[in-house]
């Protein structure tokens, strides 16, 4: 496997959202018909891995259209300690790409025998995580290669925001006309995901030849933007093995800042909206301290993005950059994903 195998599924990404996005839509407006919707009072969202990212980054989104707290738990977790609050009036979402993580099957097994309503969220039937949950949202992407997830993971980001723009709907936190027109932004970030493409190759080359031998990269980012900073990090250990983390901008601010070297790499990531202004003044106070800073969002940033895209919506165009920037480390350090370059 090489790591061009990232750049081509990148590619991708702006023309997937645009065909996905109507029918996953009207799936979950089947789906959130179903009675045991009606009550609906809180989610948790069960994954590992990139499925894990995805529910962080789509955790808002759920507050804000439907008006239930949504925690993103790593299914092991859920299913070790379960949530006591677990039962009739909750949503439980089980995220797996390929359908066959037996722990988010277990922890979604778990979560029905509570008396939750659980939903399958995956791009295969028939997998041990459909037969787990009652209702499934399965949608399929054509030409899919063994590759660091990045069009799966958009995908389970994308059904993960339907996900909540439905529930809003059956709650009637969000009018009919409100849900149409947010499913219909959603589907328009398609363009918006192709020219952030055109924007960041060239940046991202550029980057990964300053950061590539660097002990460590970080990647920051609060709400939204923490999954997007799990998930680019994610991206790089598996493209380059090359040691990376993504943390909560707070913590980060608490703990890792007094890691040494001092120039090492940080990327903050700003979403728009209430957590802006607090991620700029983080990324100028870590720049006068000494960090490799690369600042992501907005047209002038170091790592541009463009727009407009609320926040809500802000991991499906401010994470475009981890899979290009992954590609171009590789090469940098002339490695293949997962290891496939070494012995064994």
């Amino acid at each position: 496997m090489k790591a061009e195998v990232l750049v081509r599924q990148a590619d991708r990404l702006g023309a997937d959202l645009r065909a996905c996005s109507g029918g996953i839509a009207e799936r979950v407006a089947d789906l959130s018909a179903a009675p045991g919707f009606a009550g609906i009072g809180r989610v948790v969202l069960l994954g590992n891995g990139d499925s894990h990212h995805a529910a962080h980054a789509a955790a808002l989104a759920f507050a804000r259209f439907a008006g239930v707290a949504a925690d993103p738990l790593p299914a092991q977790r859920f299913a070790d300690h379960p949530d006591p609050a677990t039962g009739p009036g909750t949503l439980a979402v089980g995220v797996s790409a390929s359908g066959g993580s037996p722990m988010v099957a277990e922890a979604l097994g778990l979560a029905r025998e509570l008396g939750a309503v659980t939903v399958a969220v995956t791009g295969r039937s028939g997998t041990a995580v459909t037969d787990a949950a009652e209702h499934a949202l399965v949608t399929a992407l054509p030409d899919l290669e063994p590759s660091p997830g990045v069009r799966t993971h958009q995908l389970s980001l994308l059904t993960l925001l339907e996900l909540a723009i439905g529930l809003g709907a059956r709650r009637a936190t969000l009018s009919t006309v409100d849900a149409r027109g947010l499913v219909a932004e959603l589907g328009g970030l398609a363009a918006v995901v192709e020219e952030t493409a055109g924007l960041v190759r060239p940046a991202c080359v550029k980057t990964a030849a300053d950061i590539a031998h660097a002990p460590l990269r970080v990647f920051l980012g609060t709400g939204p933007s923490h999954g997007t900073a799990l998930h680019a990090a994610a991206k790089l250990i598996e493209a380059t093995g090359a040691p990376s983390i993504g943390q909560d901008t707070e913590e980060w601010w608490h703990v890792e800042r007094f890691c040494r070297p001092a120039d090492i790499p940080v990327f903050v990531l700003a979403q728009p909206g209430t957590a802006e202004r607090r991620a700029r003044a983080l990324a100028e106070r870590a720049r006068q301290r000494g960090r490799r800073l690369r600042f992501v969002g907005g047209s002038e940033a170091d790592i541009p993005v463009a727009g407009p895209v609320r926040e809500e919506f802000a991991p499906l165009v401010h994470g475009v950059f981890a899979p290009y920037l992954a590609a171009a480390m590789a090469a940098e350090l002339d490695r293949e994903p997962f290891l496939a370059d070494l012995p064994g």
